[in-house]
């Protein structure tokens, strides 16, 4: 009766060329019980993305076989049952693009779907929003994070656990009953041999993806669950950039979010990683810088992370001083180095207008060096460690500019909304 589905993608979006590299499909019957699973990695024939999350590697799906060679067996597991997923419409989207891409309509239908996630805050009114975390609440491990096999499986678990809270057959019953009765088309393709992504494979879950795990589920407006899902997705391996806040808008855009209501899921996303980290009891320079990272890929300032953790702490926090307050007075001589979200020009007629005197190469005199990335190897860079220039992060420079030289919204990380 279900088709559990989870796929491992190179990127966010398919209509920007990203593909289906892995897929796992678990059946269920009417009662959630195991029938069958099938996995196989796919070749996409271009680059694979953000391999350090899904730990795949090219030489894994070279021999793999492409989308169309397994089009006709998916379709014939996927036939005549009701799809189920974490957040399903991020999977399904990508399959219809990868079927349409082949020629093909087929009836996969959000509306006739399952989600776990949507069923978590349907069941349990306070539920976060992961699969982690909801898997967790539930008492179902997962072995393999960033594995389509291992989140399949966790999710069929977590689909079978909730089906116990519905009566039989249950209130969907009608939506299966059109979806057995949909009809596909005659796909291409034929019994082809899987291919399962070797035992190194697998992304890594670092401190930021659980503290993503532990945010609240947000019930206005209905999309919010969805676009959040997508900014934890960007957020848990600290894939921080300015191509995933590009991602973002064509989400917000696909969601039909409206800008206001994106600068209020960013702002409550914020809260909720500040005083997720708080509880936590600590916070280390690398995670506040984390957030501070976040903050202006969201559209917000390093400020707006200290009101957060302000908040979060009941005023407990102490907020850091300003680096170089001291050491880098007005007059002070600095450079610039690495790709920043704005223009290297907008940075640098901030720093004129701040009273500081940016240069183009680092010297002797050279008081300090901004770095998109401090551990860059940049010719400026290492001519900062010769002479024992300081290298100080973009986000640390910012906190030396008076409020007024800084928008709320800096035109290029607007991006994010």
């Amino acid at each position: 009766m279900y088709a559990v589905i989870d796929t491992e993608t190179t990127g966010l979006l398919p209509w920007q060329r990203n593909r289906v590299i892995e897929i796992a499909v678990v059946l269920l019957d009417e009662r959630g019980g195991f029938e069958q699973e099938w996995v196989t990695l796919l070749n996409p024939q271009r680059d694979l993305g953000p391999q350090h999350i899904h730990g795949i590697l090219t030489a894994d799906v070279l021999a793999a076989p492409e989308f169309g060679d397994v089009a006709r067996h998916l379709a014939g597991l996927l036939a005549g049952r009701m799809v189920v997923g974490h957040n399903v419409e991020f999977d399904l989207g990508f399959l219809r693009a990868e079927f349409a891409a082949l020629g093909f309509d087929v009836p996969l239908i959000t509306e006739r779907s399952m989600c776990t996630m949507a069923l978590a805050g349907y069941l349990y009114p306070g539920a976060k929003r992961t699969l982690g975390a909801c898997c967790s609440a539930a008492g179902i491990s997962i072995e393999g994070w960033h594995s389509a096999l291992a989140d399949t499986r966790a999710t069929a678990q977590l689909f079978s656990h909730y089906l116990q809270a519905f009566p039989s057959p249950p209130p969907w019953q009608w939506a299966y009953d059109e979806v057995r009765r949909m009809r596909w088309p005659d796909l291409p393709g034929g019994e082809v041999a899987p291919t399962v992504r070797p035992v190194h494979a697998g992304g890594r879950h670092g401190w930021m993806s659980r503290l993503v795990d532990q945010l609240p589920r947000v019930p206005e407006p209905p999309q919010a669950d969805s676009y959040l899902a997508v900014l934890d997705g960007i957020l848990a391996d600290r894939e921080i950039n300015a191509e995933g806040a590009d991602q973002l808008v064509h989400v917000a855009t696909d969601l039909g979010l409206t800008r206001l209501q994106v600068d209020r899921l960013h702002s409550f996303y914020l809260a909720g990683l500040a005083s997720a980290l708080w509880r936590d009891g600590s916070i280390s320079p690398e995670q506040r810088g984390d957030l501070d990272r976040v903050a202006v890929m969201l559209g917000h300032r390093a400020s707006d992370v200290d009101e957060a953790l302000l908040e979060a702490s009941g005023g407990r926090y102490v907020v850091p001083p300003r680096p170089g307050a001291q050491g880098f007075p007005l007059g002070s001589t600095m450079v610039f180095t690495g790709d920043m979200v704005e223009p290297r020009e907008v940075w640098w007629d901030r720093a004129v207008a701040a009273g500081f005197v940016p240069q183009e190469l680092v010297g002797p005199e050279t008081k300090f060096l901004v770095a998109a990335d401090v551990d860059s190897l940049s010719v400026k860079a290492r001519a900062a460690r010769e002479y024992d220039v300081p290298i100080i992060p973009l986000e640390d420079f910012r906190r030396l500019l008076p409020p007024h030289l800084l928008p709320a919204t800096p035109h290029s990380e607007r991006k994010a909304g």
